[in-house]
């Protein structure tokens, strides 16, 4: 890691030289150890108090333990420097990743890597108490997150020891840390001491200079919403975080934990709970808590798993815009970089601030506090980053809570109000209540409304949890996708936009159509149209996170598209980037982007081959020139143009042909001047890019069809859309989609029921194996006889009636002639 000189402060000067840190023999009397038996590393560190500063501001705590072990020397001084201790970080990475991770520097075996902890019980609390608590008397910053350290431990021994100098604690995600019995005890002894006040004299209390405090998801802590009623259970969470809260506002303490700000049924969170509850009392109060640190999850940097890093602008400020190592910050944090030091909690770095402070709705103008994690996505535009209220989003505007009557608007309870909302300022009523619709007044259940959000996705939905938890379920999600929805909000015109929509307003701002309007007919050819679909739709690599859209963004043109069958929302970025969606006239995406990714290759390839060939030209007639003479400057300039004018392709060039062309640029015909330049015809072009009207795939002669878009046959896991009811057929030939309405009179034969060509492909290979004329002819002849046997039968018929009849005269003649 490089060494970064800073500016020397007072809380990071060192309390003791290099002389007085040098280590004694190891019976207590002798000598120091000689600078001639020092190695370069600890001479450096221990003269140099710049490098020694910026070097432990940049290395994480894994690393200053290892420097803590390298050598007796480097331990003895550093237990004599108490800076080196002021910030340290024994966090891990969440047990749910199922990716590799490094190991805690807690863990008993730096080598083992795995998704479980790997330490022995208790190891942290013995580093705690027997090395970084007698050593690190200026500690700052302690970070344990997800980790095995005892409550027990740190509240007794670890926070009194460090009552004043301890500015910033997390304990997130740590299971035996607990709310109820380890972090509100010891914080209520402080709230007591700042409440007892004693008449005629100053009470005495103790100093804490904790400033902030993270314990989301540590043990006792409530993430799903609560009722006011909940607070008096006592098995129940809910008191626990709810007075977490409060002491923490009143000792003036940063904590992660908040209620959201979004009145009644206007939070999804708040409206979910109340309905699956089965409630139907809009009195009730439905408390709403989040995690302030929702986007960053406390981790600062990227991580080692995660993708390199992307100059365009992705919104993810904690990763992009901070340096770290494994969540824990890094940096000096001097006037010359952009990111903040290591020393500064995440809930005071510009990655963080950017996303909660300043913001105004941009329908009405009223200030927008910091919200829950479901409010801050769904109210909140991706395609052009416009924000809204919790009034503006929905179709109806929040009615106005009812004008309180004098009485009742005495200064004492306006105050006493504002005392119990001080986490909404400027309310005038609680947030938390469900009827506030209808202004206040009695509705039979709050959660039957007819008001609807007016923003939507895309294609794609997220899955929320009541927790406040965020899944992207389906198949090619990263991890960076799920970061990405994650960046809500973000202010406008810092090219935070959706670079898909962003080019199409900059088409519409132009008064010019957008460049990726969707083109049915495209007289130039195939491959413009593949281009299109799967380069100029994109731009990049696929991304499978949703995006919240407001009305401008849906309604422009250009991103989406309607299926043939079902008229269902295909969304370019989604659908036909991750190659899903089916084309009449074309193959199935995945095959057709191969093909296209190999024919491009084979132009770039042909490219860099005519440019060395060139190349290697222009230095074969520049060398025979320099042989045989001089050239004035005349011809000197027309060889420079040459050079970039487009030539031949042939870089097999014969002695004669160079001779030849050197004589010619050296004495220039008297017709004109132009001929000199001629003269290097045969020299290789050089292409400026693919020509894809003339492209080899066009050579296919495809059949065409109508080039509409159908949705996939199959969804994939998080899609819920209903599944299309289209079929489309697939030339067996050229596996080419023909969708229903290309394919009206499809033949019916035998083979080619088992066999479907398309209308190209037909005549060439199906014509030569279709069974229609047989089958005519077949059914011809099966018809000719059944009326050949209809027509004998009729005849044995009408035979055996006349001799019947015959049998009948005979009989009756018999009759008669005895009767008589």
């Amino acid at each position: 890691m490089a060494l970064a000189a800073c500016k020397p402060s007072s809380h990071r000067r060192l309390h003791q030289t290099a002389d007085d840190a040098r280590p004694q023999s190891e019976g207590g009397g002798g000598a120091s150890i000689p600078h001639s038996r020092l190695s370069r590393l600890e001479t450096i560190i221990t003269t140099h108090q710049p490098v020694l500063e910026s070097l432990l501001l940049q290395l994480p705590t894994s690393a200053i333990l290892d420097l803590y072990h390298a050598s007796t020397y480097l331990r003895s001084f550093l237990q004599a420097c108490p800076t080196a201790w002021s910030a340290l970080s024994f966090r891990r990475l969440p047990s749910t990743r199922t990716t590799e991770r490094h190991p805690s520097p807690a863990s008993d075996s730096s080598s083992e890597v795995s998704t479980t902890r790997s330490s022995k019980p208790y190891a942290l609390d013995q580093l705690l108490i027997s090395v970084i608590l007698p050593i690190g008397t200026c500690m700052r910053c302690l970070d344990l997150d997800q980790t095995a350290v005892s409550g027990h431990t740190l509240t007794s021994t670890v926070l009194p020891a460090r009552r004043e100098t301890l500015q910033h604690l997390s304990v997130r995600g740590c299971k035996n840390v607990s709310l109820k019995y380890h972090i509100l005890p010891y914080l209520n002894l402080f709230k007591l001491q700042q409440s007892i006040t004693v008449p005629g004299a100053r009470a005495r209390t103790d100093h804490l200079a904790l400033e902030s405090l993270y314990t989301f998801r540590c043990r006792h802590h409530r993430r799903r919403p609560y009722l006011t009623t909940s607070l008096l259970r006592r098995d129940s969470d809910s008191e626990p975080t709810h007075e977490l809260i409060k002491i923490c506002h009143s000792l003036g303490i940063w904590t992660d934990t908040a209620w959201c700000p979004s009145p009644g049924g206007r939070c999804f969170r708040r409206k979910d709970y109340f309905a699956g509850r089965g409630l139907s009392d809009a009195k009730s109060e439905v408390w709403v808590v989040f995690d302030r640190l929702w986007r960053s999850g406390n981790r600062i940097g990227r991580l080692s798993t995660q993708s390199h890093w992307s100059a365009a602008p992705r919104g993810q400020l904690w990763q992009d815009d901070d340096y770290g190592y494994e969540g824990e910050a890094l940096g000096t944090g001097d006037d010359m970089s952009a990111a903040h030091g290591k020393l500064t909690p995440t809930h005071l770095r510009q990655c963080h601030r950017k996303f909660v402070e300043g913001y105004k709705c941009h329908a009405c103008g009223s200030q927008i506090l910091e919200r829950c994690e479901q409010c801050s996505i769904r109210m909140h535009c991706m395609g052009c980053r416009k924000i809204l209220c919790a009034s503006c989003s929905y179709s109806k505007p929040l009615p106005l809570p009812k004008v309180v009557h004098s009485s009742a608007a005495s200064p004492k309870n306006i105050e006493s109000l504002n005392e119990s909302l001080w986490w909404v300022p400027d309310a005038r009523r609680s947030p938390n209540l469900m009827d506030q619709e209808s202004g206040g007044g009695n509705v039979s259940l709050a959660g039957q409304t007819d008001v609807t959000p007016t923003l939507e996705t895309c294609c794609m939905k997220p899955q929320f949890s009541v927790g406040g938890g965020i899944a992207l379920l389906g198949h090619g999600i990263s991890s960076d996708d799920g970061c990405h929805i994650r960046t809500a909000p973000l202010p406008q015109g810092q090219e935070f936009e959706d670079a898909e929509f962003a080019h199409l307003r900059k088409g519409l701002d132009a008064d010019s159509s957008p460049s990726r309007t969707l083109r049915i007919d495209l007289p130039e050819g195939h491959d413009p149209m593949l281009y299109w679909i799967l380069c100029e739709t994109g731009g990049g690599q696929p991304s499978m996170c949703p995006r919240n859209l407001c009305n401008d963004c849906v309604q422009l043109k250009g991103w989406k598209a309607s299926c043939q069958c079902c008229q269902q929302v295909i969304c370019f970025a989604h659908d036909l980037r991750g190659l899903k969606t089916r084309v009449c006239g074309y193959r199935d995406l995945p095959t057709e982007n191969q093909i296209m990714k190999e024919a491009m290759l084979g132009a770039a390839q042909e490219t860099l081959k005519l440019k060395q060939a060139q190349i290697k030209t222009m230095d074969r007639v520049t060398e025979y020139i320099q042989k045989h003479g001089t050239l004035d400057r005349q011809c000197e300039h027309e060889l420079a143009v040459v050079t970039e004018l487009p030539t031949g392709s042939d870089d097999d060039l014969r002695e004669e042909e160079v001779a030849e062309t050197a004589n010619e640029v050296r004495h220039p015909s008297a017709e004109g001047a132009d001929e000199s330049t001629h003269a290097f015809a045969f020299l290789p072009f050089k292409p400026t890019a693919f020509n894809w009207s003339n492209g080899p795939l066009n050579t296919r002669n495809l059949w065409r069809g109508c080039a509409s878009f159908i949705c996939p046959e199959y969804r994939s896991v998080g899609d819920l859309r209903r599944k299309c009811p289209a079929v489309v057929k697939k030339c067996s030939e050229c596996k080419v989609n023909v969708c229903a309405r290309c394919c009206e009179s499809p033949c019916d034969c035998a083979y080619c029921k088992d066999n479907f060509h398309c209308p190209n492909c037909f005549p060439k290979f199906g014509s030569e194996h279709c069974r229609k004329a047989e089958e005519l002819e077949q059914q011809r002849q099966e018809k000719e006889a059944e009326r050949q046997k209809k027509a004998r039968l009729q005849e044995e018929i009408e035979g055996a009636n006349k001799i019947a009849e015959q049998v009948g005269e005979f009989f009756a003649e018999e009759n008669m002639v005895s009767g008589s």
